[in-house]
């Protein structure tokens, strides 16, 4: 069971470092900071909170990848706090990549969006 989880964060990882927004960071960086629109340091901070926030998005994205799931379902399986999947959940959306199909107990139900 714990070696399954720590199988579904490293593939979460992996997939967090395909995304695009980290990419471009990476591509762009160096030219922002010649321009004086970016010190190294706030780089740094960038890269590593757009690191976290793809892991997790990718983490949650694996978690709805056999079904639909609340928020309470994914904060079990992720360990992750509930307000913080909500906040992910709704980039997800903005992005056309996660829509609710429902609803149980007062609880929206989430699933990815068919594309």
């Amino acid at each position: 069971m714990k070696e399954t989880a720590n199988m579904d964060k490293l593939e979460a990882a992996e997939d967090a470092f395909g995304d695009e927004r980290l990419r471009w960071l990476i591509g762009k960086g160096d030219v922002l900071i010649q321009k004086g629109e970016l010190t190294h340091e706030r780089l740094q901070e960038l890269m590593e909170q757009t690191v976290r926030e793809e892991i997790d998005r990718s983490h949650i994205m694996r978690e709805i990848k056999d079904g639909p799931a609340t928020i309470t379902e994914i904060a079990k399986a992720t360990k992750m706090e509930k307000d913080y999947i909500l906040e992910n959940l709704l980039a997800l959306m903005k992005w056309n990549m996660v829509e609710i199909v429902g609803d149980e107990s007062r609880e929206y139900i989430y699933a990815r969006k068919e594309i």
